[in-house]
């Protein structure tokens, strides 16, 4: 099966369950890709977290409901998997502006969010520079936070780490080598923990963590630009271009944005995204 058959059966499946539970494990079966690598590729390829699109497809369907029926509003709320009429009262007037009850007034202006469907869009008009590349185990030692799709604090991270000191740490236990972005322990509820760390063989300085990413082989894509603007693309075109088109599939392994230094806000500025892979 395709990557766009597997994509579009699992927004079937989800537009079938919006009413009940969506098992996330069902859809990493769909889609054979863990249930938690598929919630940080979804916003990659879309630019909102999974959660979101479930939840505007939900509140959308509900608005629906309410003009045509004569259903109560603590019904629908029931039927769409709020736990009270205010949770879902609070989330309806967030996205829609109004409270639920007024949807039958005259002239009331809602939001609706189409279910999605993905389709192959010929590009191909910018190449993508990247390189192949096998690696034996790689030790890094950093610092982590948890961190998700809906709540992202790895810019701040960032800033943290160059402010307190952090950051001038890690390179000193291995001069010359870049800062490294890691991406791993990805959860079925969408959270997944973040190093800012760096390959190292020195001892695990006193605050920090170890990590060891397996052996791989490794897609190497260049990202050429001001940050974030520049990575953000790359990403976004690894998993709507490189990744459904070619012969590789994610390993499910950590993946890794590599920091060299320089002016992250020039227009030259060079970073890389390493994505752990297998042939399909």
């Amino acid at each position: 099966m395709d990557w766009l058959t597997q994509m579009n059966e699992a927004l079937d499946y989800i537009e079938s369950h919006l009413t009940d539970e969506i098992d996330l494990d069902e859809i990493g079966r769909i889609t054979a890709c863990p249930a938690g690598l598929f919630q940080r590729i979804f916003p990659k390829i879309i630019g909102i977290p999974l959660s979101e699109y479930i939840r505007r497809r939900k509140l959308t369907l509900a608005a629906y409901d309410l003009q045509v029926s004569d259903c109560k509003v603590v019904d629908v709320a029931m039927k769409y998997g709020y736990e009270t009429a205010d949770a879902f009262t609070v989330a309806f007037k967030r996205m829609h502006g109004i409270n639920p009850a007024a949807v039958k007034e005259n002239g009331v202006s809602l939001k609706a969010y189409p279910r999605l469907t993905f389709t192959l869009l010929v590009k191909g008009v910018t190449e993508m520079n990247y390189r192949i590349e096998e690696k034996e185990d790689i030790r890094t030692v950093g610092v982590v936070i948890k961190a998700s799709q809906e709540n992202n604090p790895i810019p701040d991270f960032w800033g943290e780490c160059y402010e307190n000191g952090t950051a001038e740490k890690l390179c000193k236990t291995s001069p010359g080598k870049p800062l490294i972005g890691i991406c791993c322990n990805m959860n079925n509820d969408g959270t997944f923990n973040y190093m800012i760390g760096i390959e190292t063989t020195a001892a695990v300085p006193d605050g920090m963590s170890e990590l060891i990413i397996p052996k791989s082989t490794w897609a190497i894509f260049e990202s050429v630009g001001p940050m974030p603007e520049a990575i953000q693309n790359v990403w976004q075109r690894i998993y709507s271009e490189f990744l459904p088109q070619g012969i590789y599939s994610h390993a499910g392994t950590p993946d890794l944005e590599v920091y060299f230094e320089g002016d992250n806000s020039a227009s030259d500025y060079r970073c890389e995204v390493w994505i752990p892979v297998v042939k399909k």
